[in-house]
């Protein structure tokens, strides 16, 4: 089936208005709202918007990338994301000491882990891949569009860490290069999503032994 051709302008479109949902993303917290509603709000945000953006303007580009799952690229996608972030984790550690922990860690619990996570972590891969997508549309190649995901990723998580560009940049911006990797070699949302959210996981397993 021929792709169905995405203009400039829609490129255009999908790339702002993604950016404004991971800035939105960020506000939520600091509104007047029920701490109840807040957290609802938070976990459906980014993924309930960027994949209307996705659907409306990236069209089936954006759908093709829930169509496809390979077991072998998870395969060696979990472990490559792991080794990645632990990697630099230990290189931003040596260079600078301890890191500042995620803001999650006073208030997690495996209710969150299990119904609340999922949705926040495929918001924060639609967010991704919108960009990637937008950017390769607009005629960059691959690995420039990872890479400016991957910034913009990093910086998207001031709010759970506060603003430390050396250590979102050294830890978090080579994850999600990896993830990027991975979810280009499988073209798979499924995939870049489930290693992110192992890799998650394996990171709470710290905040549940305190």
């Amino acid at each position: 089936m021929e792709r169905k051709r995405i203009s400039t302008k829609d490129a255009w479109i999908a790339f702002v208005a993604t950016l404004l949902i991971g800035i939105g993303y960020q506000v939520i917290g600091k509104l007047p709202l029920d701490s109840t509603v807040a957290q609802f709000i938070g976990t459906i945000w980014n993924a309930i918007l960027a994949a209307v953006v996705g659907y409306i303007f990236l069209k089936n580009r954006f759908v093709n990338q829930f169509k496809h799952f390979s077991f072998k690229t998870l395969a060696w996608g979990i472990p490559l994301t792991i080794v990645t972030g632990a990697l630099f984790g230990l290189v931003y550690s040596l260079l600078f000491g301890k890191p500042t922990e995620n803001s999650v860690a006073g208030i997690i619990t495996l209710q969150m882990v299990f119904l609340q996570v999922p949705f926040m972590l495929m918001g924060e891969e639609l967010l991704s891949t919108n960009i990637i997508l937008a950017l390769e549309e607009k005629g960059l190649d691959f690995k420039w569009a990872s890479l400016i995901c991957g910034v913009l990723f990093a910086l998207w998580h001031i709010p759970a860490y506060g603003f430390h560009p050396a250590q979102l940049l050294i830890t978090l911006l080579p994850t999600r290069l990896a993830l990027n990797y991975v979810w280009k070699k499988s073209n798979s949302v499924w995939i870049s999503w489930l290693c992110h959210y192992l890799y998650d996981c394996l990171g709470f397993i710290q905040f549940f032994t305190k």
